[in-house]
């Protein structure tokens, strides 16, 4: 079964698939009965714990700018 993870700033909530995470809405989290309770989820950025690097914009390529 899906697990919910943490509650998105738009209102949804991602969901763990297994391996996969998809946000889905609040009202279909809790007709579907996931765990835990959609009141013990925290608010969180989906950017929060990604590296700098994926955050980053990739490097310019001097080379393509002609």
């Amino acid at each position: 079964m899906a697990t919910g993870l943490y509650v998105l700033q738009d209102g949804s909530v991602m969901v763990a698939y297994g391996p996969r995470h998809i946000p889905i809405s609040c009202a279909q989290y809790k007709a579907n009965g996931y765990k835990p309770a959609l009141e013990k989820l925290v608010a969180k950025s989906p950017g929060a714990n990604k590296p700098w690097s994926v955050l980053r914009s990739p490097p310019r390529d001097s080379r393509l700018a002609r």
